[in-house]
């Protein structure tokens, strides 16, 4: 494998845009529109190869809440007050989240579509055998 992206249909597009790129920071790398009867944009981690799409949905209904979580690993605990800071000053503000993220030092917010965003103070790494 080479890199990854999430796809992420939106019901409120340009909040949701506005959401990833103004209040979390990610880059955008890539806008189109009427790509394939389309309209998107490519956000990503600076020089990473992962990538999350934010695609416009019409006509569709909207995506489900609940427990489908997106998780962003921090380096520390002073980076994630920043993330927090930065939500906060956009008017976002934690919601309840399940207990091993409470357990863990994580924070959940939800994005305009109602989904799941979580923060970690931490970088996941797999078991070590």
């Amino acid at each position: 494998m080479g890199a990854l992206r999430v796809v992420r249909w939106s019901a409120r597009y340009d909040e949701a845009v506005a959401f990833y790129r103004d209040a979390i920071g990610l880059q955008v790398l890539e806008t189109f529109r009427d790509s394939y009867g389309l309209d998107g944009t490519i956000l990503g981690l600076p020089g990473g190869p992962v990538h999350l799409e934010i695609v416009r949905l019409q006509g569709l209904p909207s995506p489900a809440r609940g427990l489908d979580q997106l998780v962003f690993y921090l380096p520390d605990a002073a980076a994630q007050e920043k993330v927090r800071a930065r939500l906060a000053a956009a008017g976002f503000h934690p919601v309840a989240q399940i207990e091993y993220w409470q357990a863990n030092g994580g924070i959940t917010y939800q994005d305009p579509d109602g989904r799941e965003v979580v923060f970690a103070s931490w970088v996941y790494g797999p078991p070590r055998s």
